[in-house]
């Protein structure tokens, strides 16, 4: 794929499924080290990196909206996340152990950041065309 020729949307589309990839390894290392791995989360994430590739690789009408999907997957897994990752919040801002949290925030900061970039990518990818150059 020669992306010199390809659209903005298909260069933003591009990074937001490179990005989503770095974020779902990152996502898998933190839940297998602090032992919170969300399934649903981990689909999400998936999902979005589906969702891209296909819009990205596939020219049919229908794949216009794939970018849309993306986002609305990594905006739910990232909510989900951030809900799942109370404990390290309240123990760590709040320097108690009353949740008894194994991670520390950098990594919950780390990879929230990452979906978010993730997620502007994506929109960006939504709001230019496709079929430009």
């Amino acid at each position: 794929m020669n992306l010199r020729i390809k659209s903005m949307s298909i260069k933003a589309g591009l990074a937001s499924a490179v990005l989503n990839v770095i974020t779902l390894i990152a996502f898998c290392i933190y839940g297998l080290v602090y032992d919170y791995f969300d399934t649903v989360v981990f689909l999400t994430f998936l999902l979005g990196i589906v969702f891209n590739g296909l819009y990205i690789f596939m020219n049919r009408r229908i794949t216009n909206f794939f970018n849309l999907f993306a986002v609305v997957c990594l905006s739910f897994g990232v909510g989900l996340f951030f809900l799942n990752s109370y404990p390290v919040w309240a123990d760590r801002l709040n320097h108690i152990t009353m949740y008894g949290s194994r991670g520390t925030l950098v990594p919950v900061v780390t990879i929230i950041i990452l979906c978010l970039v993730t997620i502007i990518l994506g929109i960006v990818s939504c709001f230019t065309g496709k079929e430009g150059a």
